[in-house]
């Protein structure tokens, strides 16, 4: 039964995730079962239009998935691409899918990356949002990447906008 719980044959309980690239894969996910989503692929928001999304569009869909989820966990991974977008102009590299891409490029590019994690707090006054930074090489990367949610966070409180205060940061470790 897809909709009892995953229990060993020794009793121990699994908790069973979905993946999910937007909020439709999400519900099909929950429906078969799963106890939450696990990795919520950001992808899809940029590869939709001809320009960058705003905080804004980013927001309704990050929101639109912490409803669906409710108290389960979303697990939102950050911005992992690198030279796939045809209105991002990247340098020609060798392996574009293991150079300057994910959290590089977030962190190099800082207005992409608060614009993205203003969206995430904000979304996650509607659900059990965490965040995945993907790609991560270093401490100095995470802490990085840890700096600025603090300052979107700041932003956001002199601002007067709800978030989780406690939002759960996690890494995606690859090298």
């Amino acid at each position: 039964d897809a909709q009892a719980p995953a229990v060993t044959p020794a009793g121990r309980r699994i908790t069973v995730l979905g993946n999910a690239a937007n909020v439709d894969e999400g519900r099909r996910a929950l429906d078969a079962g799963a106890e939450g989503i696990g990795l919520f692929r950001s992808e899809f928001l940029y590869m939709q239009g001809p320009a960058l999304p705003d905080e804004e569009t980013q927001f309704a869909a990050y929101r639109a998935a912490a409803e669906l989820c409710g108290a389960r966990p979303l697990t939102v991974r950050t911005l992992d691409i690198g030279g796939a977008l045809p209105y991002m102009h990247f340098e020609p590299e060798e392996n574009p899918f293991l150079g300057w891409r994910a959290i590089r490029v977030s962190l190099a590019m800082p207005e992409l990356f608060r614009t993205q994690l203003r969206a995430l707090l904000r979304a996650s006054a509607f659900g059990n949002v965490r965040v995945m930074f993907p790609m991560i090489a270093s401490v100095g990367e995470f802490r990085a990447a840890k700096a600025v949610v603090e300052t979107c966070m700041a932003e956001l409180d002199a601002e007067g906008v709800a978030y989780d205060r406690d939002i759960a940061l996690g890494v995606m470790i690859e090298t």
